[in-house]
C-alpha cells in the first residue's frame, strides 16, 4: 500500500478527528502526500491560508508532530487519471525549456519539476506531453524549482477556493484580465512566468 492510501485509509478511520501523519510515513513527505489527498478531491480541514496541517502532541508518538483532520469520507470531485511521463519526454520537455525556471529564468540546478500551467484542479483531463509537439509543450507546460511549484500550487489553491487570482510575487499585475478569475488562467504570472515577465517588461520600457 502506498503512503497516500495509508494516510487517506487512517484519515477515513478517524474521519473528522485529527490524525497524525507521523505513524504513516517520514515528517519531509506529509505535504506532499496530503496535497495529492486533496487533488483527489479529499476535504481536509483548514489551518490557516493554505495550510491544513496543525502540529499538535501525539501520545503515541509522545511529541508533537503534523496531524490532518478529514472532514469527508467521500472526495467531492471524482480524480483525474494521470498521464506518466516517461524519461525520454521528461528530457525532451527539459532540452525544449533550457532547463530554466519559468519565474526567474534562471538555470535550475537541483531537480527540475514538469509543471501544468493549468492547475490540476482545473483540468478536466491530463495531458499526455508523449503525443504534443514542441510548441504544445510550451502551450501547455512549464519548469519549475520544487520550491517555486509548492508556492503555485498554494496560490492556485487560493484561487480555486475564492475565483481571486493572486498577485504573482506580490505584484498586482495581469498581462491579461485582472484578479477575477474567469474561467481562464491566461495573464497570470502563476499560469504561465515567462510570459507574465516578458509582458511586464514590456510595460516597463
Amino acid at each position: 500500500m502506498s503512503n497516500i492510501d495509508k494516510f487517506l485509509k487512517a484519515c477515513k478511520d478517524n474521519v473528522g478527528e485529527w490524525t497524525c501523519a507521523s505513524h504513516i510515513m517520514p515528517s519531509d513527505q506529509a505535504a506532499a502526500v496530503s496535497r495529492t489527498a486533496r487533488n483527489r478531491g479529499y476535504y481536509f480541514e483548514k489551518t490557516g491560508p493554505q495550510r491544513w496541517a496543525k502540529k499538535l502532541y501525539c501520545p503515541i508518538c509522545q511529541r508533537k508532530s503534523t496531524h490532518y483532520k478529514l472532514l469527508k469520507i467521500e472526495p467531492i470531485f471524482t480524480e483525474h487519471t494521470r498521464c506518466k511521463i516517461n524519461a525520454q519526454t521528461r528530457e525532451r520537455i527539459l532540452k525544449i525549456f533550457k532547463n530554466k525556471d519559468a519565474f526567474t529564468g534562471a538555470s535550475i540546478s537541483s531537480k527540475p519539476e514538469i509543471d501544468h500551467k493549468i492547475p490540476w484542479t482545473r483540468l478536466e483531463h491530463d495531458i499526455d506531453a508523449s503525443n504534443l509537439s514542441d510548441e504544445e509543450i510550451k502551450q501547455h507546460f512549464q519548469l519549475l524549482t520544487r520550491d517555486h511549484n509548492l508556492l503555485k500550487d498554494r496560490r492556485c489553491a487560493y484561487c480555486k477556493e475564492h475565483n481571486i487570482r493572486p498577485p504573482f510575487l506580490e505584484i498586482p499585475f495581469w498581462y491579461k484580465g485582472d484578479s477575477q478569475y474567469t474561467g481562464s488562467c491566461e495573464g497570470c504570472g502563476w499560469y504561465d512566468g515567462k510570459k507574465w515577465r516578458e509582458e511586464l517588461s514590456k510595460k516597463l520600457k
